[in-house]
């Protein structure tokens, strides 16, 4: 018996799975044994044991938080669908908690402390995740109000607290964008595991069985979380350990600097802004318009995963190849803009399926592209990375 016979997946969204996963491994193969050069960007930059430690301390508490985050997101909609309640307010109330919030995060991170932030986010979500086991309006939207405070947090205090620690620990700071592209990539790869993971869990529970499964795997990341060290938000001095970053980029005008920063806040809110309002409608979007209206929900969201991993990937070869960020943004959103018109000039899902896997891939694209970019055009002895992004937050949720 097929595997798509055996958990009743229908064809296309299995074999279209099964393509994107080939992809994925193509690419892989080809970054292993067609780009064996060394990076641009990194030039002659060694890497110490330390900061392969330091890494691996960032990013395994980061792919856990990230696949809790997606465990959830698989079956939101369909579980408040089933409970009967406005799908709509729910949501916003989530954003407009995050509007209310967002901006107040940065001042309380860099009071009480980054890693307390991101184990607060644990907590909250830990919260979150038990409130949708009861089908009473009033507790959804509490939850609803804690899980946009929790969204800025996890957008602000995990991404601050690496790069602060990686600056005071003296690492060289082309080595940060390596981090930032190792994050997409595994972002991606949780996704992708949180969709099957998510579908399994709803075969057996039913909508709700994601969310149980997310509480077990945000608990163990608040576990190593308390591992870490503090850091706040203070000024610090940091030896660099190469010339790989020139003196002068960063003796340039602070105004100059700070237009660039929140020319790029606008960008990437506004493109944000676009993916939360995609997270909102692909579910019905693609019910509406699928044989039978027979919607896996999980496997279908994993496809959209495995094509953020390949964006991920796609951002790591193409940056063999010197092609600046900023071409890359500006490409990556035109791409955007006439895969999300298909659906409003089709109604075929293949077609409009395919438009929303280039959107995603788009989304694995942007996402390291702009983290390169931040560290770009923040100033390195200024500590305006968690104000920053918390401004964007704001924005993003307006």
């Amino acid at each position: 018996m097929s595997t798509a016979g055996f958990f009743q997946w229908p064809q296309w969204a299995s074999v279209c799975c099964l393509g994107l996963l080939s992809c994925l491994l193509l690419l892989h193969s080809f970054e292993m044994y067609m780009l064996r050069r060394p990076r641009h960007a990194l030039g002659n930059v060694t890497k110490d044991k330390s900061f392969a430690k330091f890494q691996k301390q960032y990013l395994v508490v980061y792919g856990l938080v990230m696949f809790a985050d997606w465990l959830q997101g698989t079956h939101m909609y369909s579980l408040y669908q089933s409970y009967n309640m406005n799908v709509s307010t729910l949501f916003l109330t989530g954003f407009v908690s995050s509007l209310l919030f967002g901006k107040f995060v940065g001042i309380l991170v860099d009071k009480y402390g980054r890693r307390n932030a991101c184990f607060m986010y644990c907590i909250l979500e830990i919260i979150i995740n038990l409130s949708e086991e009861v089908p009473i309006m009033a507790v959804l939207m509490v939850g609803r109000v804690l899980g946009g405070i929790s969204t800025s947090l996890l957008f602000s205090s995990f991404e601050s607290w690496m790069v602060f620690e990686h600056r005071r620990r003296g690492f060289a700071e082309c080595l940060m964008g390596e981090t930032f592209a190792l994050g997409s990539e595994i972002n991606g790869i949780v996704a992708v595991l949180a969709g099957f993971a998510a579908q399994l869990a709803a075969d057996i529970s039913g909508s709700i069985g994601p969310f149980r499964a997310a509480v077990i795997v945000t608990a163990i990341a608040a576990l190593i979380i308390v591992s870490w060290p503090e850091n706040y938000g203070a000024m610090v001095e940091y030896k660099q350990k190469n010339a790989c970053v020139t003196e002068d980029k960063f003796s340039r005008d602070e105004i100059v600097l700070t237009n660039n920063s929140y020319a790029l806040g606008i960008c990437y809110s506004l493109f944000e802004g676009a993916v939360y309002v995609f997270v909102f409608l692909w579910f019905p979007s693609l019910q509406a318009v699928v044989p039978n209206g027979d919607m896996p929900g999980g496997l279908v969201f994993s496809c959209f995963m495995l094509c953020i991993a390949i964006g991920g990937k796609l951002f790591s070869v193409i940056s063999n190849f010197g092609i600046r960020e900023e071409m890359l943004l500006l490409a990556t959103t035109a791409a955007s803009v006439v895969a999300l018109l298909i659906p409003t000039v089709s109604n075929d899902y293949r077609w409009i399926l395919g438009g929303f896997l280039v959107f995603e891939i788009c989304v694995g694209l942007q996402s390291p592209c702009c983290a390169t970019l931040r560290g770009k055009y923040f100033s390195i002895t200024k500590d305006w990375r968690l104000k920053l992004l918390c401004k964007q937050s704001t924005l993003l949720w307006m």
